[in-house]
């Protein structure tokens, strides 16, 4: 593997792992993996929807 592409791997191993291991994605699992592996957003970017969606989701449920 040329040094490009393994410093390209690490890079996106290291953002894969930062969404799946935050503390948000325990929350919302599936919603975890599809940022992660279904978007190129930075972990940054993934983790900050994720925080969205637990707020949105805790509000519709105490409106119950």
């Amino acid at each position: 593997m040329s040094e490009v592409k393994a410093a390209i791997w690490k890079v996106e191993a290291e953002r894969l792992r930062k969404i799946l291991k935050s503390p948000e994605s325990k929350q919302l699992p599936k919603l975890a993996e599809y940022l992660a592996f279904e978007t190129d957003e930075s972990a940054k970017a993934c983790i900050k929807v994720l925080k969205a969606a637990i707020t949105d989701f805790q509000a519709a449920v105490a409106k119950r």
